[in-house]
């Protein structure tokens, strides 16, 4: 008989998945927010968070081994050096939301209410199947690959949307002109940089007009999504957010690179207490 093995165990294989070499198809399903979430994502993944995605055979996202990104935003490679938040590539979901620092599980509540996981295939693979309930109340069935630990499938409540992947491929090496790129490149605007070489007080300006943007848009979440679906294009949206909470385009982008789980109740709280604190801290320095 085999034993289920417990939601830790379920997560702690997606946190090892971080160090092994797969590739893979990612399927999405349905709706999210309104908007259809299609678009298949190819993937490669190397151990020490190396990527590539591509969407219709074109490159949309390669992360390399010396720190280097390379995201495709409005139709041109855009470079950027350090960390920048979440990444958005044009759909509700994407491969990186499979495994690693970004993905699902990591954004999810700690709060959450897990059945215990049973055994089952997708894309020909077996896999251990869970329902989820967070603390919101919403509910999802995730599906993690037995051997790798790659969240392979996940499916929520009606209009959420959802993915699936097939072709998992497990490999032993992935060559290294994988995750390069040859190609034009302009460098990312300082709005989307986000060096550790910057000085520690601009870090902070930075920061809170980041978080004073996403407070804006979760104080008023309809509006704000509705304007980023009608958007023709990532430039566009920007704008419209601009426009709509006269934020800074530093805000704009980091509204425009929330994901959907970004208006949870539980994140809203998150967020206007890192501004409050923020805030305080701010004050005390020019006392």
């Amino acid at each position: 008989m085999t034993l289920s093995p417990s939601w830790v165990e379920l997560v702690g294989r997606n946190a090892a998945a971080e160090a092994i070499s797969v590739s893979g198809l990612m399927r999405m399903a349905g709706k999210a927010g309104g908007q259809a979430a299609e678009g298949d994502f190819g993937f490669w993944h190397g151990s020490g968070g190396l990527w590539r995605i591509e969407r219709g055979g074109e490159v949309v996202y390669i992360s390399r081994a010396d720190g280097e990104t390379f995201v495709r935003i409005d139709n041109e490679m855009q470079r950027h050096r350090g960390s920048f938040g979440v990444v958005h590539l044009g759909c509700a979901f994407s491969p990186l939301d499979l495994l690693g620092p970004d993905s699902v599980l990591r954004r999810m509540s700690v709060k959450i209410d897990v059945s215990d996981p049973i055994l089952g295939v997708v894309g020909g693979r077996a896999v251990w199947s869970a329902a989820v309930t967070q603390s919101s109340g919403v509910a999802f069935d995730l599906s993690f690959d037995t051997r790798t630990g790659v969240l392979v499938r996940m499916a929520g409540p009606k209009d959420s949307g959802g993915f699936e992947v097939v072709h998992l491929t497990e490999h032993g090496q992935l060559g290294a002109e994988l995750f390069r790129w040859d190609g034009p490149a302009v460098d990312a605007p300082m709005s989307a940089r986000r060096r550790p070489s910057e000085d520690p007080g601009q870090r902070g300006e930075v920061r809170t007009e980041e978080l004073t943007a996403l407070v804006a848009a979760l104080d008023r979440s309809q509006e704000v999504l509705a304007v980023i679906v009608a958007a023709e294009g990532g430039r566009a949206a920007r704008a419209a957010i601009v426009d709509l909470l006269g934020v800074s385009a530093v805000g704009a982008e980091a509204v425009a690179s929330m994901a959907l789980m970004g208006f949870r109740s539980d994140m809203a709280r998150r967020v206007r207490a890192e501004l409050a604190t923020l805030r305080s801290r701010s004050a005390d320095e020019r006392a």
